[in-house]
Order: C-alpha cells, then sequence, then structure tokens
C-alpha cells in the first residue's frame, strides 16, 4: 500500500535511500491503520526519533511529500533565485573598493 502512494523510497527525514534499513512508521501509532496517509518510511534512528516525539506528524507529512517530488535530486532554485543579482552587486562593491583604494593611493603619493 505504501509503496504505490509513495514510490520513491527514503527516510522521510534523512533521505537515505538503504531499502535494507528502512522502516515502516505508523504516525498515530496504530499498528492496525495502515492508510497510506499515516504511513512513512524512517531510518531505525529517526523512526526511533518519531516514536519518542522529537518531530511533530505534520512534519514527517511534509518531508515525505517533499522527497516525493524531489525524488532525491537536490533543488537549489529557491535559494539561488536571486544568486545573479547579489553577484552583480558584490562585482559593482567590489570596483568601487577598487577604485577608491586607487584614489588614495594617489593621493598618498601626490601628498
Amino acid at each position: 500500500m505504501i509503496n504505490a502512494a509513495y514510490p520513491f523510497r527514503c527516510c522521510a527525514v534523512c533521505g537515505l535511500q538503504v531499502a535494507t534499513c528502512l522502516q515502516i512508521a505508523h504516525l498515530d501509532q496504530n499498528a492496525g491503520n495502515n492508510e497510506p496517509d499515516n504511513l512513512a518510511r524512517l531510518c531505525p534512528t529517526h523512526h526511533w526519533m518519531y516514536d519518542a516525539g522529537l518531530y511533530p506528524i505534520d512534519g514527517i507529512r511534509l518531508l515525505r511529500a517533499h522527497w516525493q517530488v524531489t525524488e532525491g535530486r537536490p533543488d537549489h532554485t529557491a535559494r539561488m533565485k536571486d544568486a545573479g543579482v547579489k553577484a552583480a552587486l558584490t562585482r559593482k562593491r567590489r570596483a568601487a573598493a577598487r577604485k577608491a583604494v586607487a584614489t588614495r593611493q594617489a593621493i598618498t603619493v601626490a601628498g
């Protein structure tokens, strides 16, 4: 049931893709509830941490959905959306700093 609903197989928290290490967690702690929304693959460490109450159920569901969309491929677009603008501003500031240094050196030599 979980394989059909969530075909990309990895730990919902860390993304570990070693099939022999993955466990099925029942998010409501009810082993009889095998609805896909109640199931998540977790590595043993994160399964223990979830059962200990260190992760909220909504967090696990969000992470599970994230891995199904990305399928383990990194996606930096959200962080890189303004990288070109920032790089251009950095180049402009460096050029201005070099010009200021040259002007100060010229004044020091002349003075």
